[in-house]
């Protein structure tokens, strides 16, 4: 029998997955079958069927002649047959197999594809783990895995973040479908959810012989769905089911095999390479599994934080820890600014290859001593030890942005960072802020802010800081009040928040309202004197009872060194002036003197 599809090559395919991506409304899903699994040593349905059609022999006199002739297609009848008398026997079999399995390289490629693009969905008679192993080991995403049939209502055509795995046959842990009475009839929620899905997806099967009636009957039957693309070895040997499925609109694509094919695909859409072969330590699963670790090690740090932590807790935490972080320990639990410097230095000639304690230690003299120079030095001996550590390459480019006043070097520092870890938030947060007050790429550096909240929406200091970005280059005065909310939500005495409100308050003319986080403000603003000479300005600007302490106060603290670097007060100014302030060069002056960029 010929099938009415049209033939396709693998390149034609691929090509058109490739012209999708950008300016198209066509999605791709993938179908995946057993066959997809066995470079992952999962053995196929054909090869499980041969085994135990051997024992059905050995152990009855059951006629097993049709079996023979085709076992992947009677795969359930064998199984049903196999384990009669302990089906349960029969699942455990295969979990061993799963578990012992490790995703082949083409479920990496695929995991690229499924994170990378708006390509989300697979759908799979498979029972085993290896699409989200790999998507977990390689880009640590978590898909939405729809595991049985009662899941099905959690299903959405409109997903565009999420990876989303349908597995028709159940998952291994929860009641996988092996037997002919299980695999006979589709259940209705998997019909019903798929159904939107099949309808504004194009189906990529790989690795499936077509063997459930159940499936098989429900594909056909969709008229509404989108072209299947239908993958085989060799189309001569399509079964009689698959060739009456597909329809004119439908395509049969020769592949090599489901890994071939996967990197070939990951080739024409241009993703990076998996593995970096001129530093292997770079390649994404080892820095996906680094950042796991390193994770897990940082909550173990804030755990040293804990002030309520018994000695014998410390000493547990301890030995979690590398050994550097006993000095660091001690550093923090040290008030004397000379003790910790020493603690540093026994500390590093102890661990003198701690990238982590020189780096510590390069913050404090820069942020402590104030000694730039010896800072650098360590900042420097920090990324000889480990050039592509995110944290350090992080905290170099805003040391060499603020300090050493070197943009371009600082930008190859944060890109640096972002490139061994895209979703950092912190390096994302900070470079939102290099771009929009150092380059004024205000487009690109709203994207980075988004980045850093997508992944931690509670973030006092980015929210504070997007939420000035809106207030002084979006002029989004909505948003901007949105942001600071979530801010003083967590941390409700936060000084420049609630300072940073009071300013969005006041420029809009709401003085009243505007009060009482002012002062607030100034009473957890402790001695904090570049945030004063802001909270003294806006009463002197707003607040005409305090004029005259307020000069005075700016004199003093503007004799003390007191700035913020590029602070904008010019709306604070517009408004003053709409409000009656009848000297507006005042102001100014005053707003010049706190915002002027000063050397360190």
């Amino acid at each position: 029998m010929t099938s009415k599809a049209t033939n396709l090559t693998d390149k034609q395919l691929i090509q058109a997955i490739f012209d999708a991506l950008e300016g198209s409304d066509t999605r791709y899903g993938f179908f995946l079958g057993a066959g997809a699994s066995v470079a992952s040593d999962i053995p196929a349905a054909k090869e499980l069927s041969e085994k135990w059609l051997e024992i059905i022999d050995e152990s009855t006199s059951v006629d097993t002649s049709k079996w023979k002739k085709d076992p992947a297609k009677f795969y359930s009848e064998v199984f049903s047959q196999r384990f009669i008398a302990n089906p349960t026997a029969g699942e455990d079999e295969l979990r061993r197999y799963i578990n012992k399995a490790t995703p082949s390289i083409g479920y990496l490629f695929l995991a690229q594809i499924l994170t990378e693009t708006k390509n989300k969905f697979v759908l799979t008679t498979n029972f085993d783990t290896m699409t989200e192993d790999a998507l977990f080991s390689l880009k640590n995403a978590k898909p939405l895995i729809i595991g049985h049939e009662s899941l099905a209502n959690y299903l959405s055509v409109n997903s565009s973040v999420r990876p989303t795995i349908v597995k028709l046959h159940h998952d291994c842990l929860l009641s996988p479908k092996n037997t002919e009475e299980d695999t006979q009839k589709l259940p209705e929620d998997f019909k019903k959810n798929l159904n939107p899905i099949l309808e504004n997806t194009h189906l990529i099967v790989i690795g499936y012989g077509g063997n459930d009636t159940s499936i098989m009957d429900y594909l056909k039957n969709n008229t509404n769905r989108k072209p299947i693309y239908w993958c085989c070895r060799d189309k001569k040997t399509l079964s009689t089911e698959v060739k009456n499925m597909l329809t004119d609109k439908d395509f049969i694509v020769e592949i090599k095999d489901f890994d071939r094919f996967m990197l070939m695909l990951n080739d024409k859409l241009g993703f990076d390479p998996l593995i970096d072969q001129e530093d292997i330590k770079n390649s994404p699963l080892v820095v996906n599994a680094i950042k796991a670790v390193e994770n897990y090690q940082k909550q173990l740090e804030e755990l040293t934080k804990t002030n309520e932590l018994e000695e014998d807790e410390i000493e547990a935490i301890k030995e979690q820890l590398p050994a550097w972080w006993d000095y660091e320990l001690e550093v923090r639990n040290e008030s004397d600014i000379d003790k910790k410097d020493e603690i540093y230095k026994e500390g590093l000639e102890a661990c003198p290859d701690s990238f982590e304690l020189h780096i510590n230690y390069a913050i404090f003299l820069s942020n402590i001593r104030h000694d730039h120079d010896k800072a650098e030095i360590h900042y420097k001996r920090a990324l000889k030890f480990d050039s592509n550590h995110v944290d350090t390459n992080g905290s170099y480019a805003i040391f060499l942005s603020n300090i050493r006043n070197n943009h371009d070097k600082a930008e190859i520092h944060y890109k640096r960072a972002l490139k061994f870890d895209s979703n950092h938030v912190n390096a994302n947060g900070s470079y939102a802020v290099f771009l929009s007050n150092i380059r004024n790429n205000h487009d690109k550096a709203e994207i980075h802010y988004k980045r850093a909240l997508e992944f931690n929406s509670n973030n006092v200091n980015i929210n504070g800081n997007y939420a000035a970005f809106l207030t002084h280059i979006r002029k989004d005065y909505n948003q901007a009040e949105r942001y600071y909310m979530e801010v003083l939500k967590f941390d409700s005495n936060n000084a420049n928040a609630n300072g940073n409100y009071a300013q969005l308050l006041l420029i809009q003319g709401k003085n009243p309202q505007a009060e009482a986080y002012l002062n607030k403000a100034f009473e957890f603003a402790d001695n904090h004197k570049d945030l004063l000479a802001e909270l003294w300005f806006y009463r002197l600007a707003h607040y005409p009872a305090y004029r005259s302490e307020a000069i005075k106060r700016l004199d003093d603290l503007l004799a003390d060194g007191a700035k913020s670097r590029g602070w904008d007060f010019s709306e604070n100014i517009k408004q003053a002036e709409k409000q009656g302030f009848e000297s507006i060069e005042l102001l100014q002056e005053y707003a010049d003197k706190i915002s002027e960029a000063k050397d360190a």
